[in-house]
């Protein structure tokens, strides 16, 4: 689900850059402390206490939970729905193919915000509308403006003259480490243009073998958002 949702959310972030190249909007990035531990359950948790905090009156009593926990299942709704509640309250409004993505719109005035787990793009229409919807999201939450946006989700963003320029090159870089392939001669071509595969030949993988390829096939197609031309390939 999670690999899903980066998905979704790095289409929607492409989708709204490719607007934004047109308009030249200011665009910021935040990025909010803790969020986890700030959602409130909907239904009833215990958990054993914490080692140290330990009653010892009371060996057997266990915690019932308010607010979500790292590692907790129900954590990543809890936070969405704290965050998603107070955006409302500012006239917000979901997207409905994507809850990633919140729009604000008011007569000449817009404002995109889109939020995966604690990282947050913001972009508005003008700069003092910027500004002023920072330091509402700033009076309810505990953030860091990380100013202008470079980087999400493995993917770097560089303002050039009318226009910006989406690049995964250290994710590239990334890969090939993974895969031992950092010292591979360059090819001029995204596909092996003289292929000689057969169904009998080769050896079957091991399941180590067979859990790098799924890996290192997931991250290519990654890599395809910002690098179609491998998609064949792939």
């Amino acid at each position: 689900m999670a690999c899903l949702s980066a998905t979704w959310l790095i289409v929607s972030f492409v989708a709204s850059l490719s607007a934004l190249a047109l308009t030249m909007w200011p665009v910021d990035q935040l990025d909010v402390k803790n969020s986890i531990l700030h959602g409130t359950l909907m239904e009833i948790v215990y958990c054993a206490h914490a080692f140290g905090f330990e009653d010892p009156a009371h060996p057997d009593f266990v915690c019932r939970l308010d607010k979500s926990l790292y590692g907790l299942m129900q954590a990543p709704r809890a936070r969405y729905s704290w965050f998603a509640t107070y955006l409302v309250s500012l006239r917000f409004v979901e997207a409905k193919l994507d809850t990633s993505l919140f729009v604000y719109q008011r007569s000449t005035t817009t404002v995109y915000l889109l939020l995966y787990v604690d990282d947050i793009v913001l972009t508005t229409s003008s700069p003092a509308l910027l500004r002023d919807t920072i330091a509402a999201l700033q009076r309810e939450f505990s953030m860091t403006d990380l100013v202008s946006l470079h980087h999400l989700l493995g993917m770097q963003v560089q303002p050039q003259d009318g226009g910006l320029l989406l690049s995964q090159h250290h994710y590239m870089l990334d890969i090939l480490a993974h895969a031992g392939m950092s010292e591979c001669k360059p090819c001029v071509t995204p596909v092996d243009t003289n292929p000689k595969l057969s169904g009998s030949d080769g050896l079957a993988l091991g399941d180590k073998d067979a859990s790098d390829f799924r890996s290192l096939a997931g991250a290519l197609q990654y890599l395809t958002f910002t690098r179609p031309h491998i998609s064949y390939a792939i």
